[in-house]
């Protein structure tokens, strides 16, 4: 796992009991809350991390899983302004 890859997994593991943070997320790694929790929800999903409990992973993956399935501020925006 990358140096990358573990600031990520602990910003998520630190950040997701409180909604995920996703204001400091393109400060902190340069990239779009979509991007991150893609990222992450690959990285807990294929990869093998011995630096986590399955427990973590599951939760990890359930949060990612569901942040993703929300529509982007973007998204909503362009829908309201569709209406």
């Amino acid at each position: 796992m990358t140096r990358d890859d573990q600031a990520m997994l602990a910003f998520a593991t630190k950040w997701s009991r409180f909604g995920g943070g996703d204001e400091y997320i393109l400060p902190e790694f340069g990239i779009t809350p979509q991007v991150f929790y893609q990222r992450l929800l690959a990285m807990v999903t294929s990869t093998l991390i011995n630096d986590i409990d399955f427990s973590t992973r599951t939760y990890l993956m359930d949060f990612c899983s569901s942040k993703l399935a929300r529509p982007t501020s973007r998204s909503v925006a362009a829908a309201q302004a569709a209406v």
